[in-house]
């Protein structure tokens, strides 16, 4: 990670500067917004490819977020600490979206007791 950060991270390292320097602090709501859904597609891609490359499937930020979320869940962290780091600004929103993968982990759990 800090290899990463130190090759393509902002060389500015101001406490109110950005990691990366995609945004500038000055964007409207709608450029921000713009400028996140290009970044996010353009890693996506590059995440796709590398799981391509790897064997391991299509990834993407989503998957990875998927599995952070769901391991802390698993390990037993706090709903609280999941909510925080994720960046929910309430607690219903994190159960909802824990509740989502519970639903998904179902879903995919039929599918092989309906393949045997």
């Amino acid at each position: 990670m800090q290899a990463i950060i130190d090759k393509w991270g902002n060389q500015n390292k101001q406490p109110d500067n950005f990691i990366f320097p995609f945004l500038k602090g000055e964007e409207t709501p709608t450029d921000e917004r713009r400028i996140i859904k290009n970044i996010t597609h353009l890693i996506n891609d590059k995440m796709k490819k590398i799981g391509e490359a790897l064997g391991i499937g299509n990834i993407s930020t989503y998957t990875a977020r998927h599995s952070y979320a769901s391991v802390l869940k698993r390990s037993g962290a706090n709903i609280a600490f999941i909510s925080e780091s994720l960046g929910h600004n309430d607690l219903k929103t994190t159960e909802n979206y824990l509740a989502s993968f519970e639903q998904e982990e179902r879903a995919k759990n039929a599918t092989l007791l309906t393949k045997f």
